[in-house]
């Protein structure tokens, strides 16, 4: 999953927030990360790894990767996982009462919390996370595919992500249909490991 639905999926909590976002910038084992982090952001990181053990493994997304490997081969996965952002933004209402605007309000000031020890190209991204409040444009699926042709720049050889929207548009139904059967498989999961790991509760308070 993305950045988007790792942040939905997280309690409102800003310690836990940052790690599930943090987790992509991370790697080692758990106990090292929280001695690291503390145990908040940690318990944010496993929740994402827990995510996104689930979500790889899951026979819905697996269909969905087939589906679009005919136009994105072996780079399948990272559309799919960045495109659900996109079926998440659009289908919001399936999922919460939340609106938009307090949500991503509420995620951009969780992620203004500091700390000495977060890795440098984590501190990058997310100031330009904050700056630009860029997380609700893959709402659009044009910005969608920008965001994968930006992705497909830190390859040394040319991929079919330079110019996804052909084929963002030749599966969409299909992508959507796919992301439709999956997400609220996922938020049962999601809440589960929550309840597990920390005891909280998936209930928001913006």
């Amino acid at each position: 999953m993305n950045f988007v639905a790792h942040l939905f999926l997280a309690p409102c909590n800003d310690a836990f927030r940052v790690g599930s976002i943090l987790a992509d910038f991370t790697v080692g084992r758990m106990n090292e990360l929280e001695q690291r982090f503390g145990t908040d952001i940690g318990l944010g990181i496993r929740h994402h790894r827990e995510v996104d053990r689930y979500t790889d493994c899951h026979d819905v997304v697996m269909a969905c990767v087939n589906e679009v490997q005919e136009s994105f081969g072996i780079y399948a996965s990272i559309v799919t996982d960045v495109v659900f952002d996109h079926f998440l933004l659009l289908n919001w209402r399936k999922y919460t009462a939340i609106s938009k605007a307090v949500f991503f309000a509420s995620i951009y000031q969780s992620l203004t919390l500091t700390h000495p020890a977060y890795p440098e190209r984590y501190t990058a991204v997310v100031q330009r996370m904050l700056e630009r409040r860029w997380l609700r444009t893959y709402e659009d699926l044009e910005n969608v595919a920008f965001a994968l042709m930006r992705v497909g720049e830190r390859f040394q050889r040319k991929t079919p992500l330079a110019n996804a929207l052909p084929g963002l548009r030749a599966h969409y139904d299909a992508m959507e249909s796919c992301f439709l059967r999956f997400f609220p498989q996922l938020q049962r999961f999601s809440d589960s490991v929550i309840a597990e790991l920390s005891g909280v509760q998936k209930t928001a308070n913006y």
